[in-house]
C-alpha cells in the first residue's frame, strides 16, 4: 500500500500534501454536511486511485491489502454525495444528471463487489433486478410505476443486517481504542486480534454496511426518478406559458383578453315602470369587479414549489433523526445496557453508568420490593 501513502494530490485537493488516505478520511468527514465541498475532492480522489492502479481485475479480496480496502468504497461515497447535494429551485434536470451518475457509480461498485466475491446470491440477484429496473425507468421515463424490489420482510432483515454492521464496527473500534490505551504493539495478539487483523476486520465490516447502503439508496434513487421527470415537464411547460404571456419576450398570445382600462367596474342601468303613475324609473347601479372574484381560497404555490418544500423538509427530517441517533449512542446508560450494545469499553460512558447504577441502587435500598402494594394491610386478618 504504498501508494496511497505517498502519492500526492493530482486533481479536485485543496491541500497537495495530504496522502490518499487522508484525503478519504476527510471526505467521509463531509461527505454528509458539506456535500459540494466533498463533491470535488472525491472526483479527485477517484482519478487518483485509477491512475496508480490500486486495484486490478483478476485479485481476490485475500490479495487486496488491509489499507487498500477503503478505497473499494470511494464509488458509493460519491454516489451518496451525488445525491445529498442541494437542489436549487428550477434545476431538477441537474438533480436528474446527479443520480444517473449515482446509478452508474453504484454500477461500478456493486460490479467490483461481485467479482470479488463479497455479494451474498440474494444481493446478487437484486443487484441485477435493480439494473433491469434502471434500464425501464430510463426507455419508459414517467410512465413506469417503480414498485421495490425488496418486500417488507427483507428490508426488515436488511435494517437488522446495518444495525449488527454498526454495533460490531462499535465493538472492534473499542477494541482498537483498548489497544492503544494499553500500549500494545502492533504485532503482539490483544483480545485475540493483533493490530492489521483487527484494522482488517473493522474495514470489511464497512465495506458489508456499504453494501446494503448502496443497495438500498439506489432503489429509493429509482423510485425518486419519474417524480423528478414530471417536474422537469411542469417546468417546461411553464417556460412556454411566460413566453407567450409576454413576461421577457415581444410575443404575446392571441388569445389573451387586454387588460381594462378602467377599475371602476361594471355600470349596469335597470329601466321598469311604475304601476301607478305608468312613469318610467331609472336605477343606475354599479357592480365593482370583485364581484367576478372567486369565492374560494386561490393556491399560494405552484405543485413543483410544493413537490420541492416537501422533498427538503424530509431531508431535514432525515438528518434530524441521524443527528439524534448518533446522539442517542452517546447518552450514559446502566452498564448492563451498555454491554448490550457493545460500548462497554467506552471509558466515559463506563464512569456515568457508574453513576446511574450507584443512584438505582439507593432507589432500591430504599424503596424494598412490594413497598408499594396499599392492599396488603386492608381486610380482616383473621380470615
Amino acid at each position: 500500500m504504498g501508494e496511497n501513502e505517498d502519492s500526492n494530490t493530482k486533481s479536485g485537493d485543496k491541500a497537495p500534501s495530504m496522502s490518499l488516505n487522508d484525503r478519504l478520511d476527510a471526505a467521509r468527514a463531509m461527505a454528509e454536511s458539506s456535500p459540494s465541498e466533498c463533491l470535488p475532492l472525491l472526483d479527485g480522489l477517484q482519478k487518483d486511485v485509477q491512475a496508480v492502479g490500486l486495484f486490478s481485475k483478476n485479485e481476490t479480496i485475500d490479495d487486496i491489502s488491509t489499507k487498500s480496502i477503503p478505497f473499494l468504497a470511494i464509488d458509493h461515497l460519491l454516489a451518496v454525495v451525488l445525491g445529498n447535494l442541494p437542489v436549487q429551485p428550477g434545476a431538477m434536470a441537474r438533480r436528474k444528471e446527479n443520480l444517473q451518475r449515482s446509478f452508474t457509480l453504484w454500477t461500478q461498485f456493486l460490479e467490483r463487489l461481485e467479482l470479488l466475491e463479497i455479494l451474498s446470491k440474494e444481493e446478487t440477484n437484486e443487484f441485477h433486478r435493480l439494473l433491469e429496473t434502471q434500464q425501464q425507468v430510463e426507455s419508459s421515463g414517467t410512465s413506469t410505476t417503480i414498485s421495490s424490489p425488496v418486500n417488507r420482510e427483507e428490508k426488515i432483515a436488511r435494517f437488522k443486517a446495518k444495525q449488527q454492521q454498526r454495533k460490531e464496527i462499535e465493538r472492534l473500534q473499542s477494541l482498537k481504542d483498548r489497544r492503544s490505551r494499553c500500549d500494545v504493539a502492533p504485532e503482539d495478539e490483544f483480545d485475540g486480534h493483533d493490530l492489521d487483523s483487527l484494522e482488517r476486520s473493522m474495514t470489511l465490516k464497512e465495506l458489508h454496511l456499504f453494501k446494503l447502503e448502496a443497495l438500498e439508496s439506489w432503489s429509493q434513487s429509482l423510485r425518486e426518478l419519474p417524480m423528478i421527470e414530471q417536474m422537469i415537464k411542469m417546468d417546461e411547460e411553464r417556460q412556454q406559458r411566460q413566453k407567450f404571456s409576454g413576461k421577457g419576450n415581444d410575443a404575446v398570445d392571441p388569445n389573451r383578453r387586454p387588460p381594462s382600462s378602467s377599475n371602476k367596474g361594471l355600470k349596469v342601468t335597470h329601466v321598469s315602470k311604475d304601476a301607478a303613475s305608468g312613469q318610467l324609473r331609472f336605477k343606475r347601479e354599479e357592480i365593482r369587479s370583485k364581484v367576478f372574484q372567486p369565492g374560494w381560497s386561490q393556491p399560494t404555490m405552484t405543485l413543483e414549489e410544493l413537490g420541492e418544500r416537501e422533498y427538503q423538509e424530509a431531508v431535514e427530517r432525515e438528518a434530524r433523526q441521524n443527528a439524534a441517533e448518533a446522539e442517542r449512542v452517546k447518552q450514559p446508560r446502566r452498564y448492563e445496557q451498555l454491554a448490550n450494545d457493545g460500548l462497554e469499553d467506552n471509558a466515559d460512558l463506563v464512569d456515568a453508568s457508574a453513576k446511574l447504577d450507584r443512584e438505582w441502587d439507593d432507589w432500591k435500598d430504599e424503596n424494598p420490593k412490594g413497598s408499594g402494594n396499599k392492599h396488603a394491610n386492608r381486610g380482616d386478618k383473621n380470615f
